[in-house]
């Protein structure tokens, strides 16, 4: 029942979630057919997801089309540069339940997209030149908005995780967050602080967007600068700057909103650090950023990262060097 191509790149197949052994989309689909003693996946879901996977060459093919060397999209660009460069070299295979929730999501965007007001799920492009190479970048905005105060934002996330508002210590001298220290709560500026004291207050923080979903709304704001001739014409939209943004992560319990701030130049910056990673030779360094390591728990192919780098890679890379 195993299938490996060895010559293949790219996604080649589903991990068996019984067995977790590497098996064609088709073997998959057939077991479920014959019911899958033990499979939590039935054949319409499994159906569903593999109509979901989107092509790997997306990006590229549209490069190709606007007569651009090399093309990514947006969500590429967020994610691990080392990641997506080792999908393109190596074959690899995940389980359809790790990928399920992509396809719900696919299906909650498009009830959304419904909805008659604004610019829902409208690809935008732009073709630039760096590091010698002409690079076009794709992205598809969830819903964009035009007002007298300018172009909105608003980007969704299905997530059975979503982020929480939360009350925090502040220092009521000099309004900084107060942070636990060896000798107690501590300000920044003014040293130890009695947690008893007046000098201490709680204020309420409103849940904050994860960081690459932020950097994915404000790479949405550049497409939509470019585009703005484009939107104008095809729907009539016009718009001058921006009025704000959010990322809206659909929870099972309610929906919760993050407003998100737009900055240009940051934005500016990560892109070309992003696409020097991408476009020079030789294989991107790995995640060292905290709040980033997480996807080294869920990467396909992590075993082929962890073999490039003789070593652990992620969390277990900074267990083992505090070991």
């Amino acid at each position: 029942m195993t299938t490996k191509t060895q010559t293949q790149t790219g996604l080649a197949g589903f991990l068996c979630e019984v067995t977790e052994e590497p098996v064609t989309f088709q073997e998959c689909l057939a077991c479920a057919q014959r019911g899958a003693p033990g499979c939590p996946m039935m054949p319409a879901v499994l159906h569903d997801i593999m109509n979901s996977i989107r092509d790997p060459e997306y990006a590229d093919n549209m490069a190709k089309q606007a007569g651009a060397e090399v093309g990514f999209s947006v969500t590429e660009l967020i994610g691990c540069p080392r990641q997506h460069v080792l999908k393109k070299k190596n074959p690899y295979w995940e389980k359809p339940s790790s990928m399920y929730r992509m396809a719900f999501g696919s299906g909650y965007h498009a009830a959304l997209a419904q909805y008659p007001s604004g610019i829902k799920e409208q690809t935008l492009t732009w073709k630039f030149t760096f590091l010698g190479k002409s690079v076009l970048l794709a992205g598809t905005p969830d819903f964009i908005e035009a007002s007298p105060n300018g172009w909105h934002i608003v980007d969704y996330k299905e997530t059975g995780n979503p982020p929480f508002g939360h009350k925090v210590p502040i220092c009521v001298h000099c309004d900084l967050d107060v942070y636990k220290g060896d000798d107690g709560l501590m300000c920044p500026n003014c040293g130890a602080l009695n947690p008893r004291s007046s000098a201490v207050a709680r204020v309420y923080r409103p849940p904050q967007a994860r960081s690459s979903h932020v950097s994915q709304v404000n790479l949405y704001a550049l497409l939509i600068a470019k585009n703005a001739a484009l939107l104008e014409q095809k729907h009539g939209a016009k718009a001058s700057g921006f009025s704000g943004a959010e990322v809206v992560y659909l929870s099972p319990k309610t929906p919760v909103r993050c407003d998100v701030r737009l900055d240009r130049e940051t934005t500016l910056a990560l892109l070309k650090v992003r696409l020097t990673a991408l476009l020079s030779p030789g294989l991107p360094p790995v995640l060292n950023e905290a709040d980033e390591l997480w996807r080294c728990d869920y990467c396909p192919v992590r075993a082929h990262c962890e073999q490039a780098q003789c070593g652990p890679v992620g969390k277990a890379a900074i267990t083992e060097h505090e070991e």
